[in-house]
């Protein structure tokens, strides 16, 4: 009786604050739909971080008077470096014929060299792409190196723009959910100044201070509910219609967008169990502050 009692309560208080009780949800909802745009971003910038990462290799250019036995040398030393994973020898008609594939569509760039004309390197794939820096200034001169590129910068600016975008995304959304629990706290308040003469009869017949309380905690409860259901269904929807097909129209976007099952129902749970606990704080400020009981 009692459970039916609250829910009929909380439903009743919901439509007598109809507008208000949207205003809450819709703000919720937003919010959180910021809160997920910083997880599916750091997402995206984990997988195409990752992707890159895989790609990321050493070129180190040799020098055309260094002789095979300074290369062997290099070579056998950079191997037994505990952060490279490969060495691959490139010599300089590997090179050439490289060369002519990427600009297969401009031959007046490759047609004007001669076979030899491109330098012999090795190319040092790593464990992992934060040696970069490390490794390559050891081999920088080194016996026969003329120059070492690699592009790890690269990855770095990337990681800084997320950090950059997740910070800036992360306190919009953490100011817009203080304003969510404000706003439910004002539906609550007005719900309980709109039923105070009721709430006073109930005080004198003995009603117990929570079984005053829960039905607008519940009210505040549902409507910060209904938000991050709202902002979890967009987030999957996003996923299915949106995410899924641009992958799939743009092949090169691929990696950045391939989200598994497990890490979507993450952020998912994250949205609703962050909802909630902004209704819960929404309503327990007002019950404690306007419903003196």
């Amino acid at each position: 009786m009692k459970i039916r009692y609250f829910l009929s309560e909380t439903v009743n208080n919901l439509r007598r604050n109809a507008l208000m009780a949207v205003a809450a949800t819709s703000t919720v909802a937003i919010s959180l739909l910021l809160l997920g745009g910083v997880e599916i971003l750091g997402m995206v910038v984990a997988n195409v971080t990752n992707s890159w990462e895989a790609k990321v290799e050493i070129s180190t250019f040799l020098r055309d008077d260094a002789s095979s036995g300074e290369i062997q040398a290099l070579e056998s030393e950079v191997t037994q470096m505990p952060e490279v994973k490969d060495v691959t020898y490139v010599s300089k008609a590997q090179a050439y014929e490289e060369f002519k594939q990427t600009y297969a569509d401009t031959p007046q760039l490759y047609e004007a060299l001669s076979s030899d004309s491109l330098p012999a390197s090795l190319r040092i794939a790593l464990t992992d792409a934060q040696y970069t820096q490390e490794v390559a200034g050891r081999i920088q001169g080194s016996t026969g190196v003329d120059e070492v590129r690699f592009g790890g910068e690269i990855i770095r600016r990337l990681l800084q723009v997320n950090t950059l975008l997740r910070t800036v995304t992360l306190v919009l959304s953490v100011i817009l959910m203080i304003a969510s629990a404000a706003l439910i706290a004002n539906t609550i308040r007005l719900g309980i100044y709109a039923r105070r003469e009721e709430i006073g009869i109930m005080k004198l017949v003995g009603a117990t201070n929570w079984f005053i309380r829960i039905p607008f905690m519940l009210e505040g409860l549902v409507a910060a509910l209904l938000g991050a259901l709202l902002a979890a269904g967009i987030v999957w929807l996003a996923d299915a219609m949106l995410f899924t097909r641009l992958a799939q129209a743009v092949p090169f976007l691929a990696p950045a967008f391939n989200f598994s099952s497990r890490e979507l129902m993450t952020v998912v749970a994250a949205l609703v169990a962050v909802g909630t606990g902004v209704g819960l704080v929404g309503s327990g400020m007002a019950t404690r502050r306007f419903l003196h009981v």
